[in-house]
């Protein structure tokens, strides 16, 4: 791990509920090495797992067996977040892109089912370059982190591109004389990330880009990794603990005041810049809530957009799992009727349309529409019909499945995720 330069700004530290706080924890922090040794910054690990376990007596988690279980995998997912990145060097001055450690099984803040997430520590004082080619995924977008704090966003179809879809992307604090504008990111004096957001719509065919990232210049010389540091390992022990609760308590909060807007509903569309999304990138929440016997109709005249999705989460805020389950439709993947109007059934048992959305024995949890570079950001219609009657609430020309088509559509889904994700 390398030691921050002297008398350098430092940069800006992520809240305790976004993982790469147990890995930065390394190299900030005042634990000494008895804190180590003696077993207490363990002690802290333990008290911050039992702090988070105490959100599932409370009076608003849900009860029934599914979300529970849920509920309790995802302490285990917090834990292999945390620990991935407390494990995997995040050196600024030696960067490189990882693959996605967000993905189809350690599920983290509703990430995006069409997603593989990447990024990599960096600093301001340093000069980088991003190297790749384009190839064919939908979308794919550089975004430049002072914490949580959005301070720079690019999308690769705004960089030149050679004939064979190569790039180059600069990072710096000053813009380059020789590098134009078009080729150049600015860093701040608080930069502390690079995040990769690439979007696949159709997920059998489109390429993920080739990408790799070097530091060039920096401001501080050597790269002295030095001996393993009892008191850093002491500072992650107590930041995964902390890590853990904050996560937990940080997404249960935003969906229980999500659902104190309403159930079964949209809200206005906002970009989210403030936990971390990018600008482009407008969303569009709901909170859902049902019955085994009732249905959620959802109705939108989809924008012109680069990239749009719809997604359906658990209450602890991961993604309802998209490889097994038509949890979520995108763009590509969806059906739209001859009004041209997108029509989706919300439900726990198979209404047999095309445009299902598999709640997967969940109770409750939220509902996301992205629109990303679209020219509007509608809010859909909803309303809860009985399961029973939901084709009476439907257009006759609504595109139907039968079970057997939807076991290969749910086998495509599979495979697709599984060629995406490295394991």
């Amino acid at each position: 791990m390398v030691a921050d330069p002297v008398n350098k700004p430092s940069p800006a530290r992520e809240p305790a509920w976004m993982p790469a706080y147990v890995g930065s924890a390394y190299r900030r922090g005042d634990a000494t090495d008895d804190e180590l040794v003696s077993g207490r910054a363990f002690g802290q690990l333990i008290e911050g797992l039992d702090r988070a376990r105490g959100v599932f007596g409370s009076e608003t988690a849900p009860k029934g067996l599914i979300d529970q279980a849920s509920g309790y995998r995802h302490l285990l997912v917090l834990l292999a977040l945390g620990i991935d990145d407390a494990l995997r060097s995040s050196d600024p001055y030696d960067p490189y892109f990882a693959p996605a450690n967000v993905d189809n099984v350690l599920k983290w803040g509703m990430d995006c089912p069409d997603a593989a997430y990447t990024g990599a520590a960096i600093r301001g004082d340093a000069y980088y370059v991003v190297r790749g080619k384009r190839r064919t995924v939908r979308y794919l977008g550089f975004q430049a982190m002072a914490g949580i704090e959005s301070t720079a966003n690019i999308v690769a179809d705004e960089l030149p591109l050679a004939a064979d879809g190569s790039f180059e992307l600069v990072l710096s604090a000053e813009q380059p004389e020789d590098i134009s504008p078009t080729n150049w990111m600015p860093l701040t004096e608080r930069t502390s990330s690079l995040v990769v957001r690439q979007f696949f719509y159709d997920w059998e065919n489109e390429l993920a880009p080739e990408l790799e990232i070097e530091c060039v210049r920096r401001s501080h010389p050597h790269n002295d990794r030095g001996a393993l540091s009892a008191a850093g390992v002491a500072n992650q022990l107590a930041a995964l603990g902390e890590f853990v609760d904050a996560s937990f308590q940080f997404w249960r909060d935003v969906e229980e005041g999500g659902r104190a807007q309403g159930l079964n509903v949209f809200r206005e569309p906002a970009a989210l810049t403030n936990i971390g999304a990018a600008a482009e990138n407008v969303s569009v929440w709901g909170s859902w809530q049902l019955d085994d016997d009732e249905a959620l109709l959802i109705e939108v005249e989809p924008p012109e957009a680069l990239y749009w999705s719809v997604a359906l989460g658990n209450y602890w805020w991961e993604t309802i799992d998209y490889a097994n389950h038509q949890s979520s439709l995108n763009g590509f993947q969806a059906v739209l009727d001859d009004d041209g109007v997108f029509r989706a059934v919300v439900s726990r048992r198979d209404p047999g349309v095309a445009n299902w959305l598999d709640t997967a024995g969940h109770e409750r949890g939220p509902m996301i529409f992205r629109w990303l570079r679209a020219d509007s950001h509608p809010v859909p219609a909803t309303r809860v019909v009985p399961l029973a009657s939901i084709r009476d609430n439907l257009p006759a020309w609504t595109a139907r499945v039968t079970p057997e088509q939807r076991s290969k559509v749910i086998d495509a889904r599979r495979a697709g995720v599984r060629r995406r994700f490295s394991r």
